[in-house]
């Protein structure tokens, strides 16, 4: 519905007002305008198989749980009925705008989801589409599950469960085989439902982000189209076909300020809204009148131009109650829909229905899910970063430090010496819940990565493993990293694309991360094929694999417990803020602390000492940076330390005398720089001892002997001639011996005398 209808439809109704006053009064019957037709569409997104779910809304009142939604929408729309007589159920239709299933807890996921669509199907849900999650294990899987297909391949706790054929169907406009323009697995691009006796079109739209969210080998067969053309062509096409109330299921992020206490119902911000925004260039005529977004978990209400967007958390917290009216001579609505974002008040008579649904599917594997496996030391450790409420958030979590060491840990168990481990964020589903006596339960440990994601072992150098730690800080920090092995601070850029950047990496035990070295590093195999977003990841070579982390975590707990341990974590400053002006202060003062210099004297060739590995020196004597541009300035003198920091600079040019004055710059690897003071002393002399007086002759010949000024000691031991002392005496030929013998017999005689 875009504006240039309502002004038509006012303008008509104004001429005929105006010819009906004119025209003379016939006495025929006059037909009257049939009235508008209201419409109810209640929708969900990102549902993850939450059937048994529970949370709390921004009052902290319980909310949560299928059966309390089912609940819920019945009264939605029981609410709606009764403030519209005219309306029947099949003014109301429930939508979904995909992420049904995957990232499931156990109740639902161990049974492949399979008990989540059956209480899908209960609650009448029409029309959906697809999310990323529906390609978790592959589309034809997730088409397995909605066709009630039966399979041998999950166990015989699948294999058993009495599955039902879904009557959803699914919409999927942008998601095409390669190469084609059929859309994938047979789904159609839009559907046209009746609501109320008027037609709804529907098209499907996942978000293009896909080929960075999901397996590479799960959507390697399929082409993602642009969401705005997409929706576009397809709006013409219902137009086309007299189709003109349009709704758009798009798992395509939206934001809103506020809840659903206190939002506006105006703004609205993301994806979503850019996508509608383009469309409306693309094609100004295009009445798409609601969009049902997703896929960041937010809540959303608000309208772009005439377009309303709406988003209802995830996890079954709340539903979006969207309702408008459709005029029968247009088949549009004859205004932008209301719509009210509504919390899954678990205060409400639960359906029982779905209750059996769930309590069936949680029998079913209550042997697996409710088996102890380990015990932590302070109760529930959480997934969630930031929890000291620095003013910066690091995005580091207990939890998250907890998984990667245990990813480390059983590499090595596994026969793979891994130096690093790192996971995406988004894969950690759940805090590792545990119940009044820190026991943590096999479900538990499970929610945390459902995924069931192959952990890989691959050959990275340190250049790109600093570009996937930056890879971080693109998008304002949508996906980060949790990591084991090392450490890093990071810090503000002029970047406009980076939100930071890395300043220094170190491992674990505080060495600096050598950009050429390659390390074997423990990354899940969604990962390794770059998903959200970390091409660096793409680069590594694959050397070894392990069990998937789902796996890997659980029987890392069970381990523990095996060894008597407790379960433990906390956040550890594995990554570190710090603003340009901590950084430079603490690098000029490690400069500082490792910088010595060994004893200087004007007779001196060299400078020499210790300061940072690969630290570039410059001396020249103080005052001649003042004086360069003189002919008779002396060239400054440079040099870079080795790896362990020793220096040796030639001096000589300098023509030093005693009481000169050097100034050193020192200069570390990142250019962060301070100047040094070095004072030239006088070389030492050996002292003349006084000679003493020579003895009246007898006619014999005396000889004296002159004492050689003692060389000067090395400040450094030369090589080849390690352990021998320096010379500390007079040295002494044959000639001075003689004199010496000769001077003696003289002294003899004379006393004899």
């Amino acid at each position: 519905m875009k504006n240039w209808k309502k002004s038509m439809a006012h303008l008509l109704l104004a001429t005929s007002l105006v010819l009906g006053i004119a025209l003379p009064f016939n006495g025929n019957k006059v037909a009257a305008a049939e009235p508008l037709v209201p419409v109810q569409f209640l929708g969900i997104n990102d549902f993850h198989g939450a059937l048994d779910t529970a949370s709390k809304d921004a009052a902290g009142n319980a909310i949560g749980g299928a059966d309390y939604l089912s609940a819920n929408l019945d009264l939605a729309a029981a609410d709606f009925l009764a403030q519209n007589p005219s309306a029947t159920a099949d003014n109301s239709i429930r939508v979904q705008a995909g992420d049904m299933v995957g990232a499931s807890p156990a109740v639902s996921g161990l049974l492949q989801d399979e008990p989540t669509m059956k209480a899908l199907d209960t609650m009448q849900f029409k029309v959906g589409t697809l999310g990323n999650h529906e390609f978790d294990e592959g589309l034809p899987e997730y088409k397995r599950i909605l066709d009630g297909v039966s399979t041998d391949k999950f166990g015989p706790i699948v294999e058993s469960y009495p599955r039902v054929k879904s009557n959803m169907e699914i919409v999927a406009a942008n998601v095409v085989d390669k190469g084609t323009t059929n859309v994938a697995e047979g789904f159609k691009p839009y559907t046209i439902q009746t609501v109320g006796g008027e037609k709804v079109g529907f098209i499907g739209i996942v978000t293009t982000e896909i080929p960075n969210l999901v397996l590479a080998n799960h959507i390697k067969d399929y082409d993602f189209l642009d969401e705005a053309e997409t929706v576009a062509k397809y709006a013409k096409i219902l137009r086309d076909q007299g189709v003109n109330a349009i709704v758009v299921l798009s798992h395509v992020p939206a934001l809103s300020d506020g809840n659903p206490n206190t939002g506006t119902g105006k703004d609205v911000n993301g994806e979503a809204a850019n996508m509608i925004m383009k469309v409306n260039q693309l094609d100004p005529e295009n009445s798409v009148d609601l969009v049902l977004a997703g896929h960041n978990h937010q809540y959303t209400n608000g309208v772009v131009g005439t377009t309303r967007i709406v988003q209802s958390y995830n996890n079954g917290k709340a539903f979006s109650n969207v309702t408008g009216e459709i005029d029968p001579a247009t088949g549009d609505f004859v205004k932008t829909p209301d719509a009210k974002i509504t919390y899954n008040s678990r205060s409400v008579t639960p359906d029982g229905a779905i209750t059996a649904i769930t309590k069936d599917a949680a029998d079913r594997i209550a042997d697996t899910i409710n088996e102890p496996i380990g015990k932590t030391d302070n109760g529930t450790i959480t997934r969630e970063t930031n929890q000291s409420g620095a003013a910066i958030d690091a995005k580091e979590s207990a939890l998250g430090n907890l998984i990667t060491d245990a990813q480390l840990e059983m590499a090595e168990k596994a026969g793979v010496k891994a130096d690093f481990a790192m996971t995406n964020n988004g894969g950690i589903r759940a805090d590792l819940v545990t119940d009044a006596n820190n026991q943590i339960t096999w479900g538990a440990a499970q929610a945390v990565q459902p995924f069931g994601n192959i952990l890989q072992v691959v050959e990275l150098d340190g250049a790109t493993i600093l570009e996937a730690l930056n890879q971080q800080y693109l998008s304002d920090e949508r996906y980060f990293l949790q990591i084991s092995g090392l450490k890093y601070t990071f810090t503000d850029t002029d970047d406009l694309e980076h939100a930071y950047k890395v300043a220094n990496v170190t491992t674990q035990n505080g060495e600096p991360l050598d950009l050429n070295k390659s390390y074997k590093v423990v990354i899940n195999d969604f990962l390794y094929g770059g998903g959200d977003g970390f091409s660096a990841f793409t680069k590594g070579k694959l050397v070894s694999a392990i069990d998937p982390d789902t796996e890997t975590f659980i029987q890392y707990i069970k381990d523990q417990t095996a060894q008597g341990k407790l379960i433990t974590a906390k956040e550890e400053g594995r990554k570190t803020y710090k603003s340009a002006d901590q950084l430079a202060q603490e690098a000029i003062k490690a400069i500082r602390d490792a910088t010595h210099f060994d004893k200087l004297t004007d007779q001196d060739e060299f400078l020499t000492g210790s300061t940072l590995g690969g630290a570039t020196l410059t001396v020249q004597k103080a005052g001649q940076a003042l004086a360069k541009r003189s002919v008779q300035a002396a060239p400054a003198v440079s040099s870079t330390a080795d790896s362990s920091g020793a220096f040796k600079l030639a001096v000589s040019s300098l023509k030093l005398a005693a009481d000169d004055e050097l100034t050193v710059h020192v200069t570390d690897k990142t250019g962060n720089s301070t100047a040094f003071t070095v004072r030239v002393e006088a070389a030492e002399t050996e002292v003349q001892p006084e000679r003493p007086e020579a003895p009246e002759s007898d006619g014999e010949l005396v000889t004296s002997t002159e004492t050689k000024p003692q060389e000067k000691p090395s400040s450094t031991t030369p090589a080849g001639n390690k352990g021998v002392l320096p010379a500390t005496g007079d040295s002494a030929g044959l000639a001075s011996l003689a004199g010496i013998f000769l001077t003696s017999l003289a002294i003899y005689r004379l006393k004899k005398s």
